[in-house]
Parts: structure tokens; sequence; C-alpha cells
């Protein structure tokens, strides 16, 4: 029933998404924006290394045992069937990287490491970044941990605990955050008070980014509570990522791109 609610979604976002290639949008930044870095398809050489690591995953008939703070339940999953069903899809992770790089982000935070796929594609821009990233399922921290160790990016921290419970704490501790990718816990009330508790630790530069904006009702409705924030200036609905600014010359306009 959620796929078929997903597919509905996506092919309505379709319709609606007016604003791709810059079409009809009058701000300069958010024109550059989709310009620059939404249409941007040049292969980082460090995009093949990962897309290695990701291929690995897919593979690995491995077995673990996956805790699941959001649920509380726990049950036994491949390293491949977890691949398959959570991490992002190679465009949407490189756009990420784009993100960072174009802007020079250097503090960068993620909720939900998952294997760290997306991670590395996160901290990759530059060995200058500091990339703290937070999973809740220490199995999936361990593999993620090789994942990193194996293509050597000493930048990222990982840190296995309970994102409800220690989120305020560790943000606290690392201060100011660039850019945000947010991809935990897909319920209205968690969504929210991560994104307030993270409002709390950004500039009028920085960026967040929340995934899987339409995975399900409660994300649709954090997802329009988040764009009448009043922090919230401009955001680029991409369908499955939610792109968030904060600058307070922008005007308060929401844009819908296909990507």
């Amino acid at each position: 029933m959620r796929k078929l609610r997903q597919i509905y979604r996506y092919l309505e976002h379709r319709i609606n998404a007016r604003n791709t290639g810059g079409y009809g949008v009058h701000s300069p930044f958010v024109f550059h924006f989709i310009r620059d870095i939404l249409s941007e398809k040049y292969p980082y050489y460090v995009f093949n290394d990962i897309e290695r690591v990701r291929n690995r995953m897919l593979s690995c008939a491995q077995t673990i045992e996956v805790a699941d703070f959001g649920t509380g339940v726990s049950r036994s999953r491949s390293i491949a069937n977890i691949a398959r069903k959570a991490l992002k899809r190679s465009g949407q992770a490189q756009l990420l990287f784009r993100i960072i790089r174009h802007y020079g982000f250097r503090n960068i935070l993620e909720l939900g490491t998952s294997l760290g796929i997306t991670t590395m594609y996160l901290a990759s821009v530059s060995t200058k970044c500091r990339c703290i990233t937070l999973e809740g399922c220490p199995q999936i921290s361990a593999v993620a941990q090789q994942n990193f160790d194996r293509l050597k990016l000493s930048q990222i921290k990982l840190i296995t605990c309970n994102i409800d419970e220690q989120l305020e704490d560790i943000i606290a501790t690392y201060g100011r955050q660039d850019f945000i990718f947010i991809d935990a816990n897909h319920r209205y009330e968690p969504l929210m008070r991560y994104f307030k508790l993270c409002l709390n630790h950004i500039g009028d530069d920085s960026v967040i980014v929340v995934d899987d904006i339409y995975w399900s009702p409660e994300m649709e409705q954090a997802w329009k509570a988040i764009k009448e924030h009043p922090r919230v200036k401009s955001t680029i609905d991409i369908f499955h990522m939610g792109i968030i600014f904060f600058h307070p010359m922008l005007a308060k306009k929401h844009y819908k791109v296909h990507y």
C-alpha cells in the first residue's frame, strides 16, 4: 500500500515540478542552485571508489542483528538486503556531495548512518571536513566503520547512540553545523524534534536536507510543518529529499524540481 502511495505521489510531483531547470524561479540564489548544483553531472573521482563499496554491500550475504530504535523491533537481515532497501541512490547521494563542495562546507552532521555510503559522499569533499554521523544499531555501525576504514576516511566520526536520547548533548558538543542530513526516525514527532534541535546549531548560510519527505503521511505532515517554520526561508522539493535554506535575505518561497 505504501509503495502504491509513493508511486502516486511521485507521478503527482512530476506533473507539479514546474521549476525544473530553473524555469519560473525568480530568486537568483535558487536559480543558481538549480543550474549549478542540481544540474551538474561531473563525475568526481571519489564517486567510483564509493560505488565500489556500495556494490560490495549489495553482494554481501552476511547476516546481522538489526535493532530499530524507531520501532523497538530487532531482527536478522543480510547486509545485501539492508543495502537494497536503505541506501540512497547514487545520484541522490552525489547531489549531497555537490552541495557541500559548492559552498565549501566543513562541519557536517548526519542523523542515520546506515551502511555509511551516503556518509562517505558527505565526507569525501575534503580531508578538512569534520563529518559527525549518528547510528543507533551497533551491528550496522560496525559495518559502516569498516567501510570508512576501507577508504581511509578519518574525517568521519561515527557515534553509535540512541539519537532520540543523545542528539541534544552531541550536537551541543560539536557546535555549529554547516550542513545537516536527516535520515533517521521517519515519524512526525521525532523528525520535528530533530529539526528544532538542529536549528539551534546552524547559521544563516547553513543547509539542512531531510530525506524521504514523501515516505509516509507523517513525513509529509512534517515536511509541511518545516516549510511553515518562521526560520525557514526557501525550500527545494526534489521528491526524494527536501532541501532547506535559512538566509534572511531569501524570500519565503518553496520550489518543486524534478531531479
